[in-house]
C-alpha cells in the first residue's frame, strides 16, 4: 500500500507483471489514509489483486 504514495506506476507495473505471469499479487492496504488520498492509484490496481491484506488500528 506504502507504493501508492510515492510510486504508483511502479506498483501498477508490478501488478500487471503479476498478472501477465499467471502469479498471485497480493496487496497489503498498509494504513487507513492509503485508501483516503490515494484512491484513485488503488482503485487503478485493484483489478490485478488476488489477496488484499488489511489490519484493524
Amino acid at each position: 500500500g506504502f507504493f501508492l504514495t510515492v510510486s504508483p506506476e511502479s506498483i501498477l507495473k508490478v501488478a500487471k507483471h503479476a498478472s501477465d505471469n499467471n502469479k498471485i499479487f497480493g496487496l497489503n492496504l498498509s494504513a487507513p489514509f492509503i485508501s483516503q488520498f490515494f484512491k484513485e492509484p488503488l482503485m487503478k490496481v485493484m483489478p490485478y489483486v488476488d489477496i488484499i491484506f488489511g489490519n484493524e488500528t
